[in-house]
């Protein structure tokens, strides 16, 4: 299934409506919009889903409504509140049917009551495929969204040694067969890095890096540049999530930061291209003009804020206003970058 819609409020900061989510997106908006923020709302309401336990004072609510690629009339539409650790609300309803329908102080499922604590969510003490299908729908799909932010990847990031963590640069070169080694050395050099080797040197029990050989030079991988660690890593990912049944939500932000005119863009186009071939959901965000130029704005979600609000306009909510400006021959860019969009709204 994959996410048709989002909303997030807390305190000071609402995501209003972020509809319709398409199987790939882009989304622009001048900085401080809230791009980063509202990609973070749905990392962290992911997360928050797979973890138990409620932080202190924690209050925030959400909607998500989900589709299928599979099946077009099937819907799923789950929402939360939660103030101070206390669950006030919580709603499960697929295909109009109602699920999981909880106040402060009454909880049912189906129509029969259940008695959760009031610090936990229906959808996180009720696991059982068997029992809960949609309950194991919803939780598999929060289990399978994953983050990258392109301005935190560098070598840095990871460095030198033992990492825990299976999306780290040495992990991702791991699980690459030879094959697709060899695709990452080629896509590499179509990049403008002439890379001969790569693969995972370990050491002991406390020492583990990426060697990469570049002509006849070997290089460890905290001796790369940023630029050129964050584009290996992304490469090196674009596999990985072709091995990875398990993903169903890929989240980037600032796609193509830091890289120049031909990486942005053919990196982007890998990544785009990439995720509609396997049926991967993404929705990445990145003021790059190369990029956008490459995008197409049928799969824009342009962000604006007012004060703490956050909206977002797109081809289905305003489909004449992306209609016009196809007819102008502007570049895409001009699209966000000019006063076109405020002009329009205007008349």
């Amino acid at each position: 299934m994959i996410l048709t819609s989002f909303e997030y409020k807390e305190t000071g900061w609402e995501l209003k409506d972020l509809a319709p989510l398409k199987p790939v997106n882009l989304f622009v908006g001048r900085n401080a919009t809230g791009k980063t923020r509202s990609i973070r709302a749905i990392r962290n309401v992911a997360q928050f889903l797979q973890n138990n336990d409620l932080k202190t004072d924690q209050s925030f609510e959400t909607e998500l409504k989900f589709g299928s690629k599979e099946d077009k009339s099937w819907t799923m539409t789950y929402s939360f509140k939660i103030t101070k650790d206390v669950v006030e609300k919580e709603s499960l309803v697929v295909n109009g049917d109602i699920l999981i329908n909880r106040t402060k102080l009454t909880a049912k499922y189906k129509n029969t009551s259940v008695d959760p604590p009031s610090d936990k969510l229906i959808v996180q003490v009720r696991r059982d495929k068997s029992l809960y299908p949609d309950i194991e729908k919803l939780m598999e799909w929060a289990e399978g969204v994953v983050m990258v932010s392109c301005s935190g990847i560098s070598n840095s990031s990871f460095g030198i040694g033992k990492v825990a963590n299976r999306y780290s640069f040495s992990n991702l070169v791991d699980s690459l067969s030879e094959g697709e080694k060899k695709k990452v050395i080629s896509l590499a050099k179509i990049l403008g890095y002439n890379i001969a080797e790569i693969k995972v040197i370990e050491i002991g029990n406390a020492l583990r890096f990426v060697q990469l050989k570049e002509r006849s030079v070997l290089l460890a991988d905290t001796q790369l540049s940023n630029g050129m660690f964050r584009t290996l890593y992304l490469l090196c990912f674009i596999f990985f999530i072709k091995h990875d049944k398990k993903l169903s939500l890929l989240l980037i932000d600032d796609l193509g930061e830091g890289l120049d005119y031909r990486r942005s863009v053919d990196l982007g186009k890998m990544i785009f291209n990439d995720c509609k071939e396997y049926g991967l959901q993404l929705i990445a965000s990145s003021n790059d003009a190369f990029l956008m130029d490459v995008v197409d704005i049928a799969d824009w979600q342009v962000l604006s804020r007012n004060n703490g609000k956050v909206t977002s306009i797109n081809s289905e909510n305003n489909p004449e206003l992306f209609r016009k400006f196809r007819m102008t021959g502007l570049s895409n860019f001009d699209f966000f970058s000019s006063d076109f969009i405020d002009s329009y709204l205007n008349e």
